[in-house]
């Protein structure tokens, strides 16, 4: 009863906080147009994916502030305030005015709301250890690791329905009011999120740590004094799935509609139903894979997924860019898969790096510092790269170089890096 009740409560607040960000990419062709006006229409999607981004480059200082208050006062508690941080910025960009009302002050506002969502969204990263803790003996790590990414999937799905619902009751005042809709849902997402973390229990690691008197004073320090090579591991080898759920929910839609010929016979409602067509797919075989990196392993399933990507990653935005919805079927087909197979696992394979006393700090601190420099980053570099070339596949090359990094790292990890001290 209680793993199933931080099941339930994982996915519920992480579906939250994902939700959030996959909301600003989705509506990044808005909210370019309203606070970034500009007549060239790559610069104004540039700056906006650079507002994008920033958030990330802010969450492995959350990390570290939320990892400590994990790491030493509970699991709970730094879950709860992280909660409640990422709720403010919701609310008020939902009523944050436009460049054309208050002028440079709106872009600026909108840039402090990024960075308290990027602190915020590095404290929420350690929902995974939460409910890792839970597994028995270190048997289902994968499989409850898996949960935690599928959370993040099912707040990009909810995302995207709420869009295109707002999206098709609002019609041309979309892009007047309508866009503020998604935001206002999400603070009453925030809310519930709170009260439901509020109920939650601790992690049995945790408690049993914390009555042996085994919890570390200083989490920051003891890491980066002793734990600095998995730390290294883990940032590395999360690299490639964070540059590719990025580029999957939020460059993707983005490229079909501003850089693809088939955007001239798809509408903007067609994209979108692709997309959460390919995101449930995505869902459901990230639970696979994390399921089955507990029999065959974690490490196997990931150099399968990296290889993968490396292979398939520029023949992907070859077809993205084509006027043909067979080329775009098989563009999603032959990327979803190997994603997901990186994603499933990735969790469960970062967390048995770190022993319980910094593996709330160890984990957030890797997965945000792979957000900030592979993920966040994507979108933003990736219409760079096309801008700069005029050459439609470019973004492959990204993948490519973080798939290097991730394959390299893979192969570098031994039995004796493993924890599973609980």
């Amino acid at each position: 009863m209680k793993l199933r009740k931080a099941v339930l409560t994982t996915i519920m607040c992480n579906t939250l906080v994902w939700y959030d960000y996959v909301l600003f990419g989705n509506l990044v062709s808005v909210i370019s147009k309203l606070f970034f006006p500009a007549e060239d229409r790559y610069l104004s999607l540039v700056m906006t994916f650079s507002i994008f981004a920033i958030g990330f480059l802010m969450r492995p200082f959350g990390a570290s502030v939320f990892g400590y208050i994990g790491d030493r006062y509970g699991r709970r508690a730094a879950l709860t305030l992280s909660i409640i941080a990422i709720s403010v910025p919701i609310a008020f960009i939902s009523i944050l005015p436009t460049y054309q009302e208050i002028g440079v002050l709106s872009p600026i506002l909108l840039v402090i709301c990024r960075l308290i969502q990027g602190i915020s969204l590095g404290g929420e990263s350690g929902n995974a250890t939460f409910l890792i803790e839970h597994s028995k003996n270190g048997k289902n790590i994968g499989f409850l690791g898996s949960f935690e990414t599928l959370s993040a999937v099912l707040g990009s799905i909810i995302a995207l329905f709420v869009t295109l619902i707002c999206q098709y009751f609002t019609q041309e005042n979309f892009e007047v009011w309508g866009w503020r809709i998604p935001f206002v849902v999400g603070l009453l997402l925030g809310l519930v999120s709170v009260y439901v973390r509020r109920v939650t229990g601790e992690s049995p690691a945790y408690d049993t740590h914390k009555e042996n008197d085994n919890l570390s004073q200083s989490p920051f320090i003891e890491l980066f004094k002793s734990y600095r090579r998995p730390l290294i591991l883990a940032t590395c080898i999360d690299c490639i799935e964070n540059c590719s759920f990025h580029i999957f929910m939020v460059f993707f839609i983005t490229f079909i509609r501003e850089f693809s010929d088939i955007h001239l016979n798809l509408d903007a409602n067609g994209v979108s139903i692709i997309e959460s067509i390919n995101i449930i797919i995505l869902g459901i075989l990230n639970v696979f894979f994390g399921y089955i990196s507990d029999y065959v392993g974690r490490k196997k399933v990931m150099l399968y997924a990296s290889v993968t990507l490396l292979c398939v990653a520029v023949p992907v935005f070859w077809l993205l860019s084509q006027n043909s919805y067979v080329d775009l079927i098989i563009a999603y087909s032959i990327f979803v898969i190997p994603f997901a197979a990186s994603l499933g696992p990735a969790s469960g394979a970062m967390s048995e790096l770190f022993p319980t006393k910094v593996r709330y700090t160890g984990f957030g601190l890797s997965r945000n510092m792979a957000s900030a420099i592979a993920g966040g980053m994507a979108p933003v570099m990736c219409t760079w790269l096309i801008r700069s070339t005029g050459l439609k596949f470019m973004p492959g090359l990204y993948i490519m170089f973080w798939a290097t990094v991730a394959i390299v790292a893979l192969c570098k990890i031994k039995k004796e890096d493993i924890h599973v001290d609980w």
